[in-house]
């Protein structure tokens, strides 16, 4: 999935360290020539908010509002109930981890259109069909990602959802036979889904909730509210994932780091603009938002460039650096200059790695050369600087 025109090659320049998010608020202001933003989607929040009936969400919105005869009162009150939920699901992004951010976000949701379980994820559309590249179910087994796979091919909603993305879609489980096992194996009756469309990456943001057999349809209302709600679900994502790279980059010592969210398939979610710049000095052709293919999600290392991994769910958090110099040694020359700053010989070095002395020496040369430097003292500090592995 590469980004029209080289768009990201002409759009991910800048300073390293700000982290941003791949969509389209950023972009639309930075290609006005209106300059980047610190951060996308860092929205701050007004005192909260709560309607008089705020603390019965039990029946939804619907039936919150039934006793009001004047529809100005009901547009009031519904438009009341949306703010209040995306404020409280902005507040959630800030506030929560990654792991925990869908899960209370859908909590929250729950209070503006009731459900039972829900199935939130990211999928690029490939031939037709969704392939997940994450997904967050509520209240949902396991594997129902698995037996949802197995009926894709007879699931309407796929068509129903692509052809007006932002707009949800209410579909009974008996439409098709599929459905029918799908509904009666995980106890859905009804589901609505929508789905929010990224203008650069192309994954699409998918929510489903999912209603047990014998509960009220879902009402034009509801599938009113989360359809305008998906672009906010899909930015509160974004906004989450800034704050973790956040979080972790207050928890790191070295500053001369450069983070980024991926998926599975390498699909790059969110990053620094310093993540963007490191990779495009070890592949000055590269367009993103794919991660090159000499890359992986689980990390990768050679003399120009070095990303850890730490998988979180079914995301990864990466962190790019330039080698260190320690780094640009072979393994071999590792360990000589261990042992050499530890106050070893040539002959004990030598013994110690079954080499021949005049192998030592040579090692010893190449490592000066490599680290620029021309006395053991400095070699033992750069080890302990930067220990080898």
């Amino acid at each position: 999935m590469i980004a029209e025109n080289g768009e990201w090659a002409n759009i991910l320049q800048g300073a390293r360290q700000a982290p941003f998010r791949l969509s389209y608020p950023a972009f639309a202001g930075w290609q006005r020539g209106s300059g980047w933003p610190d951060t996308a989607y860092v929205t701050q929040r007004p005192p909260r908010r709560r309607d008089a009936d705020s603390k019965n969400y039990k029946s939804g919105t619907g039936e919150r509002m039934k006793g009001s005869t004047d529809p100005h009162s009901s547009s009031a009150a519904l438009l009341a109930a949306f703010g209040a939920a995306v404020l409280d699901i902005n507040r959630l992004a800030r506030d929560k981890t990654l792991e925990r951010f869908h899960r209370t976000a859908l909590e929250r949701l729950q209070q503006l259109v009731p459900f039972q379980r829900a199935w939130w994820g990211r999928a690029a559309l490939i031939d037709g069909v969704p392939v997940e590249h994450s997904a967050h179910l509520f209240n949902l087994e396991e594997h129902y990602v698995e037996d949802w796979k197995s009926i894709s091919h007879d699931d309407i909603t796929v068509g129903l959802v692509h052809a007006r993305p932002g707009t949800a879609v209410a579909v009974d489980m008996q439409a098709t036979a599929g459905l029918r096992w799908l509904g009666a194996r995980h106890d859905i009756g009804e589901l609505l889904c929508v789905i929010h469309v990224d203008p650069i990456t192309r994954l699409s943001d998918h929510v489903a909730l999912y209603r047990t057999p014998g509960g009220p349809p879902f009402a034009d209302q509801e599938k009113l509210l989360l359809g305008q709600l998906s672009a906010h679900l899909a930015a509160a994502v974004s906004a989450n994932q800034i704050r973790t790279l956040v979080a972790l980059r207050e928890s790191l010592e070295r500053q001369a780091l450069a983070m980024a969210v991926c998926d599975r398939y390498g699909v790059l979610h969110c990053a620094e603009r310093g993540f963007v710049d490191l990779l495009l000095g070890a592949w000055p052709g590269w367009t993103g938002p794919q991660l090159p293919e000499e890359t992986s999600p689980q990390g990768y290392r050679d003399a120009r460039l070095v990303i850890d991994s730490r998988q979180v769910g079914d995301l990864y958090l990466l962190t790019a650096r330039q080698p260190s110099a320690i780094e640009q040694l072979s393994n071999r020359e590792g360990d000589v200059a261990l042992l050499f700053s530890e106050g070893k010989t040539y002959k004990q070095i030598a013994r110690d790695l079954g080499l021949a002395p005049n192998t030592v020496r040579h090692h010893i040369r190449t490592i000066y050369s490599k680290l620029g430097v021309n006395d053991k003292a400095s070699i033992a500090h750069l080890l302990h600087q930067f220990p080898p592995g």
